[in-house]
């Protein structure tokens, strides 16, 4: 079993040492394998099914809209090839009702990170859960079309699993995401048969071997002959911070917080939780949400309810 279950509150590794005060991990520096000359790489350890790392996209929206010199690269980590031992611990653990604590575990973490999550959907698959690993496959796939769109299906994997409630490990299911991030699903399906995107994947898994990640999400931030890594949950402010201070020259190209401004994001990807509206215009979450309610009243922009998830597009 790889990564961190969700017996480990922040969604960074149970072994890691350098803590700050209620848990929060140290940035540590360590070598990189190659200079990134002049700007800055982030590198995001992920993965689809991880709660946490879904509390991580506002601060990825924000780097993809307002650092145009920051790279994002990401690698898939591989939560858990096999969850039946995880399982098996629960169901000990809760003298049956394993199913409970799971649910009281997703639903204490959308209520820290803030993004939408509809919980009861995400249970209505979860008896039959066995491993991340084939979504991870199925992210490598769809890079075969190209990063943008493995960083587009990427997304579309984790709103179907965290907001829509829908089984990502199905193959029938990834080829239909496939089609709505507007791929090709037929090249989609044949690379998800293609043993060359599973070993693809399982090189990201080495990768975090010798880099040492091994907890989601993780992240490297690369400038030079330095590398900066990141263990477990931020939000959007505390790595904005943290980037700052590591590289002070570098700064978010300015925006505007106004109704045309969040048009343009939702335009530019598509749909966007209000944390990540927030994210993206450096606002807090009420001013976002009050942005967005204006644009609804005006007709400008609608919102998708999931159960007690929220998303917003265009109209």
């Amino acid at each position: 079993m790889r990564g961190n279950g969700p017996h480990d509150p922040r969604g960074a590794s149970l072994s890691t040492a350098n803590r700050f005060p209620g848990g929060m991990a140290l940035a540590q520096i360590v070598p990189v394998e190659m200079a990134v000359p002049g700007g800055v790489r982030v590198v995001e350890y992920t993965d689809p099914y991880s709660v946490w790392c879904w509390g991580c996209e506002p601060l990825i929206r924000r780097l993809a809209y307002r650092y145009p010199d920051v790279e994002v690269v990401t690698v898939m980590g591989g939560l858990f090839e096999d969850f039946t031992p995880m399982k098996e611990y629960w169901i000990r653990m809760s003298g049956g009702r394993w199913q409970e604590t799971v649910e009281a575990f997703l639903t204490a973490v959308a209520g820290q990170h803030g993004m939408p999550t509809n919980v009861p959907g995400m249970m209505t698959w979860m008896e039959d859960f066995r491993s991340t690993w084939p979504a991870c496959i199925a992210v490598k796939a769809a890079e075969r079309q190209g990063v943008e769109a493995g960083r587009k299906y990427l997304r579309r994997i984790r709103e179907a699993v965290q907001v829509e409630g829908r089984d990502i490990g199905a193959r029938e299911t990834q080829i239909a995401l496939a089609k709505e991030a507007d791929l090709d699903s037929s090249s989609f399906a044949g690379a998800l048969d293609d043993g060359s995107t599973r070993l693809a994947f399982k090189d990201g898994l080495t990768q975090c071997q010798l880099r040492g990640v091994s907890g989601f999400p993780s992240f490297d931030i690369q400038r030079g002959e330095l590398s900066v890594r990141v263990e477990g949950f931020r939000t959007w402010e505390a790595f904005d911070h943290l980037l700052h201070e590591l590289h002070p020259d570098v700064r978010p190209r300015p925006l505007e917080p106004s109704a045309g401004a969040v048009v343009d994001i939702l335009r530019s990807f598509g749909r966007c939780a209000t944390r990540e509206v927030a994210g993206v215009l450096g606002t807090t979450d009420d001013d976002a949400e009050i942005l967005l309610e204006e644009l609804e009243v005006a007709g400008r922009a609608k919102r998708e309810v999931h159960g007690v998830a929220v998303l917003w597009r265009v109209s």
